[in-house]
């Protein structure tokens, strides 16, 4: 970039909204629906978003950063009413809390995690804690699971397998898993400084990089995917910084993830498109500009850049996405162009032909991501 273009774009930015005011349109569109039943204004499906009555794991994801974000904002009256919003599923909305062991399911203990972190609440830690400490449960022939790896081998016996060699009975070497997992493990280290939570997920994420990352860093969608799909990498671009924040310098699995995480945002730099927006498949410059992982790629970079992991270009390249991204956000806060739920195919007419849905909380929980590690940046 010139210094001219520099300038440009340094004026470009200071014109956007802040990341507070960002997270707080994005929170306050959360609060004007109902997290098992997600549909607020303007979203653009046309029943309530998730699987049944339970709250799906990107509005779980959505939730937390929510909450994180107007506390760094020192945004007190938002984060009270976030956390209020909880109280029900302690009491008579437990039942939208799913027990499924599934890594889908178990993320809603990520929610209460966050609460007794900003409350001290007794009774949101051992809700959450039950959820973490699931995942890691020996797996029962009575679990109500799907196959947990993409070749659809025997259920129980791999889960069983995973298990006995360390890792969660979830395992199922889908990159989306990798988030999933670490939001939880890590939320319950944030409230019990229990180390065992920390060395949970940083083993599990070596063994995902060992079988599933490709030799540039990128990861195809699965094992029968030969495309880079863009959410899907995201889940696993946004689960390495956060447990490298959290696995100290001589930790046995630091180097290995540190490596992986380089790799990655080394050659996703590169195909970062000259709007700021990386594409719905990742290295195909004919596809279209996807904003949720548009979000998570810059999220990771803004980390590792505030973290002095990456250099300075990282942070430059996260707040031009960031500023991209913001004027695709709608008068309620709904951010367009996301990728609706993808399962994985060797067909790029599949990918490119998926709807985009304004509002999709994939997006909405991907941008308060971004917002959170810019306003962190900045402190």
């Amino acid at each position: 970039m010139t210094i001219a273009s520099a300038l440009l774009f340094s004026a470009a930015v200071a014109a956007v909204p802040s990341p507070q005011d960002t997270s707080r349109l994005i929170g306050e569109q959360f609060l004007r629906t109902t997290p098992e039943k997600y549909l607020p204004p303007g979203h653009e499906y046309e029943k309530p978003y998730g699987r049944g009555e339970m709250i799906h794991y990107s509005v779980a994801s959505l939730w937390v950063n929510a909450l994180e974000c107007a506390r760094i904002a020192g945004d007190a009256d938002l984060e009270r009413r976030l956390i209020d919003a909880w109280t029900p599923y302690e009491g008579e909305k437990r039942d939208k809390l799913s027990t499924r062991k599934h890594v889908d399911h178990l993320i809603d203990g990520a929610v209460p995690l966050e609460v007794a972190l900003l409350t001290g609440s007794a009774k949101a830690r051992e809700i959450g804690l039950w959820f973490a400490d699931r995942q890691w449960e020996e797996p029962l022939t009575n679990d109500i699971q799907r196959a947990n790896i993409s070749t659809g081998e025997s259920s129980f016996e791999n889960r069983h397998r995973w298990w006995e060699q360390g890792y969660s009975a979830d395992t199922r070497l889908w990159i989306d898993d990798m988030y999933m997992m670490a939001l939880l493990q890590s939320q319950a280290y944030k409230v019990t400084k229990d180390r065992k939570y920390v060395d949970r997920i940083a083993k599990e994420m070596c063994l995902y990089l060992d079988r599933l990352q490709r030799p540039d860093g990128l990861f195809n969608h699965s094992a029968e995917s030969g495309f880079v799909w863009g959410r899907g990498d995201g889940w696993m671009a946004a689960a390495m910084p956060m447990i490298l924040e959290l696995v100290e310098a001589d930790h046995p699995s630091r180097a290995r993830i540190m490596d992986g995480y380089r790799r990655m945002m080394a050659t996703l730099l590169k195909w970062q498109r000259p709007n700021g927006l990386w594409g719905q498949l990742v290295d195909d410059p004919g596809s279209w500009d996807e904003s949720s992982c548009s979000a998570m790629f810059a999220y990771a970079f803004a980390t590792g850049a505030k973290r002095g992991w990456l250099g300075p270009e990282y942070l430059a390249a996260a707040e031009r996405a960031y500023a991209a991204l913001v004027a695709k956000l709608d008068k309620w806060g709904n951010l367009a162009d996301v990728c609706e739920g993808t399962g994985a195919r060797n067909d790029r007419a599949w990918y490119m032909g998926r709807r985009r849905i304004n509002g999709d909380p994939h997006g909405q929980c991907a941008l308060l991501w971004l917002c959170r590690a810019l306003m962190s940046a900045a402190e």
